[in-house]
C-alpha cells in the first residue's frame, strides 16, 4: 500500500539554524498560576462533554 503523502529525511541543521533551533527548544512558555487554572478547569470541563458524549453513542 503506497502512502499519500511519503515520509521524508529529518534535516539536519547546522550553524546559525542549529543554534536557533537549540536556543528556540530551551524557551518555555511561562503560564501565571490563574492561567494554568483556567486551563485546568476548561480541560476538565471538555474532558467531561466527552465522556457525556460517548456514554451517549454506547
Amino acid at each position: 500500500m503506497k502512502t499519500k503523502y511519503p515520509f521524508r529525511e529529518t534535516p539536519i541543521l547546522y550553524g546559525r539554524s542549529a543554534r536557533r533551533f537549540e536556543r528556540l527548544m530551551e524557551e518555555v512558555d511561562n503560564m501565571s498560576e490563574e492561567q494554568r487554572r483556567k486551563n485546568g478547569e476548561e480541560l476538565d470541563r471538555l474532558y467531561e462533554e466527552a465522556c457525556k458524549e460517548i456514554e451517549i453513542c454506547i
